[in-house]
């Protein structure tokens, strides 16, 4: 009798403390859409980023966006939509990250013309940082962008003939500059 009722003692107080341990896992919040003036997207863009690798102490994430711009705010030469796409690493712990990260944005500007329109592909690194906390809610981040042009395309009508010139590392996003330095400003907001 004496056995089997330290067993139980002994059996009680290990599930008493077992029972006591929390778990501690916290669910990190994964998907941003962000509002970005200048940066990767020229003018602004609004973007969707969504983080992986969370459980790391290096996480990444991916960005794409889109961008359009019209002529009638006179920013650049005539009307831009475009696309910036990039790949970053954060980090950091909990709110407070630097971000490292490498794009490339096409532009297409004036595409309905029937005079000139172009095509731009750019290469844009960024470094920077990023406000994001784990749980979601207010996003910003402030980087600074460089462009690198890899590719121009310009085409040019005369009726119903066309005309094109190529060029790389020359005139990234038409400001004639092989590359350019660009800050970028973004808020937004983070949810499951």
């Amino acid at each position: 009798m004496k056995k089997l009722t330290a067993f139980l003692i002994i059996f009680t107080l290990t599930h008493s403390v077992f029972s006591q341990v929390k778990e501690t896992s916290t669910t990190i919040e994964k998907n941003t859409v962000y509002a970005e003036a200048f940066g990767q997207g020229f003018c602004w863009s609004l973007n969707y980023d969504r983080l992986f690798n969370t459980e790391k102490r290096i996480m990444n994430s991916y960005t794409a966006g889109i961008v359009y711009v019209p002529q009638s705010i006179q920013f650049g030469d005539g009307t831009y939509y475009g696309i910036p796409l990039s790949y970053n690493w954060l980090i950091g712990k909990k709110s407070h990250h630097l971000e490292l990260g490498v794009g490339l944005t096409s532009l297409l500007v004036n595409p309905n013309s029937i005079v000139k329109s172009d095509f731009y592909a750019y290469l844009t690194p960024k470094i920077g940082y990023r406000f994001q906390r784990p749980q979601g809610g207010l996003f910003f981040k402030a980087t600074a962008t460089p462009m690198i042009d890899l590719l121009s395309v310009n085409t040019y009508k005369f009726g119903t003939s066309k005309s094109r010139s190529f060029s790389t590392l020359s005139n990234v996003a038409g400001l004639d500059y092989p590359a350019f330095p660009w800050p970028g400003l973004s808020i937004g907001y983070t949810f499951k």
